[in-house]
C-alpha cells in the first residue's frame, strides 16, 4: 500500500467514524441515563387498556347510588391569616377516614405523623418511576393538597391550572432535594432564557443525575422562605435544600413542587404524582376519562369509593385543560395518590354524563383505571394496565 493509499484509507475510517458518532448522538441535547431500577417482577404486561363489562349487580349499583349521594365540599383556598393545618383538617374532617399524615385506624389529622415511603428507585412496572423522594420529610405534611391536585384549576374553578403539586406546612419546614443532582436555579421567581416566573417567590431547580429517555430531569421547589443552596451546587438526595415560606403570589406557607422532563419550563411539566415514591403499603391510581369521540373530558369531579364499607375516601378531579402533561406512557388524566391495597369503585360525574371503573390498588406501584360512561357499574376485574 502506498502513501496515497494509506491517506485516503485513514480519512475514509475517520469520515465513518465521525458519522457514526453524529449518528449516535440524541437530538435535543445531552442525554443522561435513566435510574438504575431494582429487579422487581413485572406484574401486569404491557397491553392496550380493557374495557370493564358492565353488568347489573345490586350491589354495585348501591355503590354508584353512594357515588353520587355522598357530598364532600372540598375546602376553600386559604386566605391571609388562615393556617394551611386548617385547611386541611377541614377537608380531612369531611372525609371522616383516615389521612395520609393518619396513623394507620385513627381518625381526623394527627401532628408528627406520616407513613413511611418507599425506597426509591421504584418500578413495578415498566410504565413506573418512582425515583424521586418527596420534598419533606415523614414529621411533617409531605401529602399534596387532594383540592388543588396537578392539572386542577381549583375548587371555584378560578386558579391557575396547577403545574405541581402544593405540600402545605408552617413557615421554617426543611425542604429536601428529591434526588442527586446539581442546582441549576435559586433565586428570587425562576428566570430562564425564554421565561420568567416571579409568582414562585423564592426558588431552587434541581438538574438530577439521572434522566428519563435519554432527557434530562428537572424538581422545582417554589415559596420557599430561605435559600440553603447556591446555583452550581451539587446536592444529593435528602439535603436541605430550603425553608418552607410563603414568598410569592400564595395563599398561606407551602413548598410548590413540580417535575419537569426534558425542559427546565413552565410547559414540560409531569403529574408529581407518578414521580415522588408511593407510602408504603399503598399505591397510586391513575386513570382518564374520554367521552364516545376519544376526546377527554376536563374538569369531571371524580370520586374514589372504598367497596368493602361504600365511603367515599377520596375526591379529586380530571385535568382541567391541555396546559399540563400526561405521562408519556399512561395518558392519564387524573390521579390519585397513596391509596391502601383494596379494591375500589372510581367514579366520573361531568355534566356530560357519569363514568365509572373498578380498580384493584396493589401497593407500590401505579394502578391503572380505565372509566366507562354508563349508569351501571363495572363488574370488579383485576387491574388492567395500558
Amino acid at each position: 500500500m502506498n502513501r496515497s493509499q494509506s491517506i485516503f484509507l485513514f480519512l475514509a475510517v475517520a469520515t465513518v467514524a465521525v458519522v457514526g458518532l453524529i449518528a449516535a448522538r440524541p437530538s435535543g441535547g445531552t442525554s443522561l441515563p435513566d435510574r438504575t431500577l431494582p429487579l422487581l417482577a413485572l406484574t401486569y404486561p404491557v397491553s392496550p387498556p380493557a374495557t370493564p363489562t358492565l353488568v347489573q349487580d345490586a350491589s354495585n349499583r348501591q355503590l354508584a347510588a353512594a357515588a353520587t349521594s355522598t357530598v364532600i365540599s372540598p375546602p376553600p383556598v386559604a386566605e391571609t391569616g388562615t393556617t394551611p393545618d386548617s385547611v386541611y383538617a377541614v377537608y380531612a374532617s369531611q372525609l371522616q377516614v383516615p389521612q395520609p399524615n393518619t396513623p394507620s385506624g385513627a381518625t381526623g389529622v394527627a401532628e408528627d405523623w406520616n407513613p413511611p415511603p418507599a425506597e426509591v428507585p421504584l418500578a413495578r412496572h415498566p410504565f413506573d418511576h418512582y425515583w424521586l423522594l418527596r420534598p419533606v420529610a415523614s414529621n411533617s405534611n409531605n401529602f399534596g393538597l387532594p383540592h388543588y391536585a396537578y392539572g386542577s384549576d381549583g375548587p371555584a374553578d378560578d386558579l391557575r391550572i396547577h403545574h405541581g403539586v402544593d405540600l402545605a406546612n408552617p413557615i421554617g419546614v426543611e425542604v429536601l432535594a428529591a434526588g442527586d443532582g446539581v442546582v441549576v436555579a435559586a433565586g428570587k421567581g425562576h428566570i430562564t432564557e425564554d421565561e420568567a416566573i416571579t409568582a414562585y417567590g423564592n426558588t431552587v431547580v434541581i438538574q438530577h443525575d439521572f434522566g428519563y429517555n435519554g432527557q434530562p430531569i428537572f424538581t422545582l421547589y417554589a415559596h420557599l422562605s430561605a435559600l440553603l443552596v447556591e446555583e452550581g451546587e451539587r446536592v444529593e438526595a435528602g439535603q436541605v435544600i430550603g425553608l418552607i415560606g410563603n414568598t410569592g403570589q400564595v395563599s398561606g406557607p407551602h413548598v410548590h413542587f413540580e417535575v419537569r422532563i426534558a425542559h427546565d419550563r413552565y410547559s414540560a411539566v409531569r403529574n408529581p404524582d407518578l414521580w415522588i415514591a408511593p407510602y408504603i403499603g399503598r399505591g397510586v391510581i391513575a386513570g382518564r376519562v374520554a367521552d364516545e369521540n376519544g376526546q377527554w373530558v376536563a374538569d369531571a369531579a371524580i370520586t374514589l369509593i372504598d367497596r368493602t364499607t361504600g365511603e367515599a375516601i377520596y375526591r379529586t378531579s380530571t385535568y382541567a385543560g391541555p396546559s399540563v402533561n400526561s405521562d408519556d406512557n399512561w395518558q392519564e388524566n387524573f390521579t390519585i395518590p397513596d391509596i391502601p391495597a383494596g379494591q375500589y369503585l372510581v367514579t366520573a360525574r361531568h355534566e356530560q354524563g357519569v363514568w365509572a371503573g373498578i380498580v384493584e390498588v396493589v401497593p407500590g406501584m401505579t394502578n391503572w383505571v380505565e372509566l366507562t360512561r354508563s349508569q351501571a357499574i363495572p363488574e370488579a376485574s383485576p387491574t388492567s394496565t395500558p
